[in-house]
């Protein structure tokens, strides 16, 4: 799971942090999947899930995290274009709220809409 190496998403939240809370009902996305290779791609086209990952990264996770990828600066949590995370690292830190040391809130996404976002930070950074 998350790597003692510094990894994940330890921000705190800004006021203009939100989710909606709306996705825990929609369905599994696809099973798409990317190399190492394809994420340093940067050609490579966003899938739908990503796309929609990108967004709601840039709403709520941009103001605290610098990915360039989606084109944030965030100045508090940690570059996560310069941490090598896989999905599974980012739908915990999602989960737990960053390293759980409560500089992050838990919970910000469920659902589909976590999925997504961790699939667009897993393809975005510098690979696993």
């Amino acid at each position: 799971m998350l790597v003692a190496s510094g990894l994940i998403l330890g921000a705190a939240l800004l006021p203009g942090c939100q989710t909606t809370g709306d996705d825990d009902t929609q369905t599994a996305v696809t099973g798409e999947t990317r190399t190492s290779q394809e994420s340093a791609d940067a050609e490579q086209p966003l899938s739908p899930a990503e796309e929609h990952g990108r967004t709601l990264f840039v709403q709520t996770c941009g103001s605290c995290h610098t990915l360039d990828a989606a084109g944030t600066v965030g100045q508090i949590g940690p570059n996560l274009g310069d941490i090598p995370l896989d999905e599974a690292d980012v739908l915990k830190a999602i989960r737990i709220g960053g390293r759980g040391t409560g500089n992050m809130p838990p919970h910000l996404y469920e659902g589909r809409d976590a999925q997504d976002i961790a699939k667009f930070v897993a393809a975005s950074g510098p690979g696993v």
